[in-house]
């Protein structure tokens, strides 16, 4: 197993510096930030009732991202579509984002294609390709991402965009000092998660390591934690090559929890990661308390990971930084190189 301390391990596997991009996290969401704040031609703010936000992938986890902090902040509701319709109630008083980072997405082409024809008022968010052509042909907002990345490795370049533009169209209460919290706590995670920093002082590092050889299943908790339950989920599988999964308190505690048995396949090999955030309700602590302890002795390991910050943005952005630390630790920690996903680039050369 690599070294995560050792310069040259993490060189001689993470090929591409997938690692190095992580570290960036809180230049990008500056960047992000600034660049929703200059873009022109929005539509109108009168009259919507309602926000879709449409995207797959890191682009997808985006809006669930939006829809979270809507739900703290916002004054309308905020749907995520991850496919290729939009809802049936979508018309010209509801806002729609289409996000595809390559710009080449075809679910979210069909819903942006979808969305012109029920007039609705359409923001872009692609770094080129054909919702680009698309939106420019047809007069649409658009904001790009920071380019030349993979697009889960752009995730904080997608998920402000969408924050900002709904905050300057009256949707969102003033997010500004949140934002700002949340590039400084990032900032500050780096300095604490960053590979300079040992294993014995690193709770990414030593979170990898409990993780090797066991399928991770990861507990958020409703609201932030939800989405980001999701997003370490998603990196587990594209970076380490993992099967991971994910569940949200108090919901698994109607069911999921059922299914934690000593005669339950494959449940010795699962590794309980749970997301816990500062002040959170005191029945989800209990839950928390309450279930671990059911299932104590079953699973292989439980391990906390905490979120960090004041706004639930900031909470929501600690936690998913410290799982994209971990997917890459842990893929070092198997010797895989986290940037390629062959089987995606598979997929698409057959659906092509």
């Amino acid at each position: 197993m690599n070294d995560l301390d050792d310069p040259g391990s993490l060189a001689a596997v993470d090929s591409h510096d997938a690692l190095g991009i992580v570290e960036s996290t809180p230049e990008q969401w500056r960047e992000a930030i600034t660049r929703a704040r200059s873009c022109d031609g929005l539509p109108t703010r009168h009259g919507i009732n309602g926000i879709v936000y449409c995207g797959m992938g890191g682009s997808g986890i985006a809006g669930d991202v939006l829809a979270a902090i809507a739900a703290e902040e916002g004054t309308v509701p905020v749907t995520v579509v991850k496919g290729y319709k939009l809802p049936a109630w979508t018309g010209p008083n509801t806002l729609v984002f289409c996000a595809s980072y390559s710009g080449n997405t075809e679910e979210t082409l069909a819903c942006f294609d979808d969305a012109l024809e029920r007039k609705a008022r359409i923001v872009a968010i692609a770094t080129g390709g054909a919702l680009a052509d698309r939106a420019r042909a047809h007069s649409v907002a658009m904001i790009s991402p920071v380019e030349e990345l993979q697009p889960r490795q752009a995730f904080a370049s997608l998920a402000a965009p969408a924050l900002v533009l709904a905050e300057q169209l009256g949707l969102l209460a003033d997010l500004t000092p949140h934002l700002t919290e949340t590039g400084d706590v990032l900032e500050r995670q780096v300095t604490v998660y960053g590979r300079d920093v040992t294993t014995e002082k690193n709770d990414a590092k030593k979170i990898s390591g409990q993780l090797v050889g066991r399928i991770p299943l990861v507990w958020g908790q409703e609201g932030a934690l939800s989405a980001a339950a999701t997003r370490w989920r998603t990196q587990l599988n594209e970076n380490a090559k993992v099967p991971a999964f994910s569940s949200v308190l108090p919901e698994l505690d109607h069911n999921e929890v059922v299914g934690y048995e000593q005669s339950s396949p494959g449940i010795a090999d699962l590794a309980i990661v749970v997301l816990r955030t500062p002040n959170e309700n005191p029945r989800v602590t209990q839950r928390i308390e309450a279930t671990l302890e059911r299932i104590g002795g079953l699973v292989a390991t439980s391990v906390e990971a905490r979120a960090v910050g004041e706004s639930p943005l900031a909470r929501l952005m600690s936690a998913v930084l410290l799982g994209d630390f971990v997917s890459v630790y842990l893929a070092v920690r198997r010797g895989v190189d986290p940037t390629p996903v062959t089987a995606i680039d598979q997929l698409k050369s057959r659906l092509a």
